[in-house]
């Protein structure tokens, strides 16, 4: 009995890794391709600090999605993991994991404080793309520098030379950096505390512009920027609670009883990194789902800019078409010219 058990967990995990994988990384990549098409596409959005914020997180998204989530189905669900035998891809795959986690929920912070201070008359000047590009920068440095401890303390451990390795830390300290700060705190409830708080106080302040004399067209963007930005928090919260109380309970334990307990452990850590990575992969349809404006110009982007793409084709095709035709004739006139 208990080898059934184990080996039904086994495929459980396997098959978790395999399709939920899968589907998590294609609508993520899909989405974030589509945010950024989105958002540099429409003016209103292009010329918002806001929206710049949700950009550059889209980007680093799929490079999260690609270096986190598909390096992972391939490692759990096909057991293809070079990160066990190279040390510079146990080091580079961690390094980059982090960094670009550490970018995302920081650019997320910065995006509710600027919907915030943008509904903050005192404020409202702090809200522009010259102040918003220089604070990306700030977090791209300040993200590389604080991932340098997982180059100098991630490598394959055992040694290579002993037989059977594995891509870990090496520091005991660093390893309880990781599971009792960085995950649970760092990338889980200080960003998410900043987000609420932020959120919350732009939803008031949002609701306040009714009593002033505002343009409804700013209006009701405010409302909608302010409405994706609580609306996408509330979702990262239930995405993410999961994953940072594993990281926090479990990965401390070093050894269990029995396979059964290895086996649930290893479908439980499976099963809460696929829900966490709907960080990365969920905001274009909480946008879609949210804001009418970002939902017209979606449908804008799939069938308008198509259409004016092959009426330029066709048109092109035209003019290529009609210059042999002209050449020839102009061939003719030259040819009775001569004559």
């Amino acid at each position: 009995m208990a080898s059934i058990a184990f080996e039904s967990l086994k495929l459980a995990t396997n098959e978790c890794n395999i399709y939920g994988g899968f589907f998590v990384f294609s609508i993520g990549v899909i989405g974030n391709v589509l945010n950024i098409i989105i958002f540099s596409s429409l003016k209103t959005f292009r010329e918002m600090s806001s929206t710049f914020y949700m950009t550059v997180t889209s980007a680093v998204n799929i490079f999260q999605l690609i270096f986190g989530l598909l390096t992972r189905i391939l490692i759990n669900g096909y057991n293809i993991d070079p990160t066990k035998t190279s040390s510079f891809m146990c080091k580079a795959r961690q390094f980059i994991l982090i960094t670009t986690m550490l970018i995302v929920f920081t650019c997320m912070c910065f995006a509710a404080i600027d919907q915030f201070l943008l509904l903050t008359n005192p404020w409202r000047h702090l809200c522009n793309l010259q102040l918003a590009s220089r604070l990306v920068i700030i977090a791209f440095i300040v993200s590389f520098l604080h991932g340098i401890p997982v180059i100098l303390f991630q490598d394959l451990y055992p040694p290579l030379v002993t037989g059977q390795t594995s891509c870990s830390f090496t520091s005991i300290g660093y390893s309880i950096y990781y599971s009792r700060f960085l995950f649970p705190i760092l990338l889980g409830i200080l960003p998410l505390t900043v987000r609420i708080t932020f959120g919350v106080l732009a939803f008031v302040n949002v609701r306040g512009l009714h009593n002033r004399q505002v343009p409804i067209v700013r209006l009701e963007r405010d409302k909608q920027l302010t409405a994706m930005v609580l609306v996408e928090v509330a979702i990262d919260v239930i995405v993410s609670l999961p994953y940072s109380i594993y990281n926090y309970f479990y990965t401390s334990a070093v050894t269990f009883p029995d396979q059964i307990s290895v086996a649930e452990n290893q479908f439980i850590s499976s099963v809460t990194r696929i829900i966490f990575y709907g960080n990365f992969s969920l905001p274009f349809y909480i946008y879609c789902c949210v804001s009418s404006r970002f939902h017209r110009q979606l449908v804008h982007v799939l069938t308008n800019v198509p259409l004016k793409y092959r009426q330029e084709t066709m048109n092109r095709c035209r003019m290529n078409q009609i210059t042999p035709q002209l050449t020839v004739d102009a061939n003719m006139v030259l040819s009775l010219t001569a004559w």
